[in-house]
């Protein structure tokens, strides 16, 4: 999943700002784009970042970091103690590949929540065996990514259809239009 720096977010805010933002305040959010982490992350999710350095960081956790221009939400998949300096393995849960070591500079923050259908969700940092089996036909078939995006797609619609209702009683219980 990747943010392209040069692009800008929040209404044409540079992603430098953006950075410092995390760092002065310690939480940003942003929306996702891509689908390097379905099914873990879906494309259009809000994420809610907080400030992370690098000995804070798990095996398993979901990280956002610049590297070469972008910004990429990846899971750890190990913690390198390097000659020079530490560094993460990162991956994306439906990519067959790992991305470039991260060292510390690099890393923005740790991912603690990703909103969907308006509930903040934990990513978990562990696999039960469904979520290897689901995250490894994300990686090899991509069928099965379309799949989920299809899934996605249609949960997504059918949850703001419902909050559209409950609106519209809230709105004509209180006397509204």
């Amino acid at each position: 999943m990747l943010l392209n720096i040069n692009e800008g977010i929040f209404e044409g805010v540079p992603f430098a700002i953006a950075e410092e933002l995390l760092r002065e305040a310690g939480e940003m959010h942003f929306v996702a784009r891509g689908g390097s982490m379905l099914p873990a992350v879906y494309p259009g999710e809000e994420l809610i970042v907080h400030r992370a350095r690098l000995r804070d960081i798990c095996v398993g956790d979901v990280v956002l970091f610049a590297q070469q221009g972008r910004w990429l939400v990846q899971r750890v998949r190990e913690i390198l103690p390097a000659v020079t300096q530490p560094c993460l393995v990162t991956q994306g849960d439906s990519l067959a590949v790992h991305d470039a070591p991260v060292f510390a500079e690099e890393l923005l923050g740790r991912i603690t929540f990703v909103v969907r259908d308006g509930q903040h969700c934990v990513l978990s940092a562990g696999y039960s065996l469904s979520q290897a089996l689901v995250r490894g036909a994300a990686r090899h078939i991509p069928a099965f990514v379309r799949t989920c995006l299809f899934w996605h797609y249609i949960r997504s619609r059918f949850a703001s259809l419902g909050q559209g209702s409950a609106d519209l009683a809230q709105s004509k219980s209180s006397g509204g239009a």
